[in-house]
């Protein structure tokens, strides 16, 4: 009886235990997402400070979902105001598992958002973002040529990304997190950018 009562109040500890992890990084993920909403808003002469890697990837998908704030697509990017703002990653997904459930729960203006993961060669046009991880560097010309003449944000983490027509590169330098913006690449996509967010960035032709 006393074993059964153990083995019961083990297992509750241990569904607690989980529970608490889940909770505790939701939280953190969410937290990371209202700082960079307000670091974008009230620190224009900052980066973000990063420690490991588990906080820069989670500093980075917080800057995909916020640029979508700083970004406006041309009209017609949306068959309606219910359709999805598509983010799709392309190659290794460097983020975790939970990247979609998280992005799920939040919107874009009107729409909601959507992430897909996708290779290099699949048809990328459909997507409003793509981020090109740096796994997939050598990869990026391919994913570049594959969406010109679209309206798509393409985001990267690669040396020379936005040089080489990438839109946004996400770089880091002594541990703080920065971003380029190639400007001339996103008039040809049709895109405009906040001059908050360009204030924040170095400008790359």
């Amino acid at each position: 009886m006393n074993i059964h009562l153990q083995e019961r109040n083990d297992n509750r500890a241990g569904w607690e235990w989980r529970l608490a992890a889940k909770t505790k990084t939701r939280l953190i993920r969410r937290a990371f997402f209202l700082m960079v909403a307000c670091w974008l808003f009230l620190n224009p002469a900052r980066a973000l400070s990063l420690n490991n890697e588990d906080q820069e990837y989670a500093l980075k998908l917080a800057c995909l979902y916020n640029f979508t704030k700083f970004v406006e697509w041309p009209a017609g990017s949306y068959r309606d105001a219910g359709t999805p703002l598509a983010i799709c990653v392309v190659g290794d997904d460097p983020f975790g598992p939970d990247i979609g459930g998280d992005l799920r729960t939040r919107k874009a203006g009107s729409h909601p958002v959507e992430v897909k993961m996708l290779r290099s060669n699949d048809t990328l046009n459909s997507c409003h973002i793509v981020f090109v991880p740096a796994t997939e560097k050598n990869q990026a010309t391919r994913t570049l040529t594959a969406v010109k003449g679209s309206s798509t944000l393409t985001v990267g983490e690669s040396d020379g990304f936005a040089a080489l027509g990438g839109i946004i590169n996400l770089t880091v330098e002594n541990n703080k997190l920065h971003f380029e913006v190639n400007r001339l690449a996103a008039e040809r996509a049709g895109l405009m950018i906040s001059s908050k967010l360009l204030s924040l960035a170095k400008i790359v032709q």
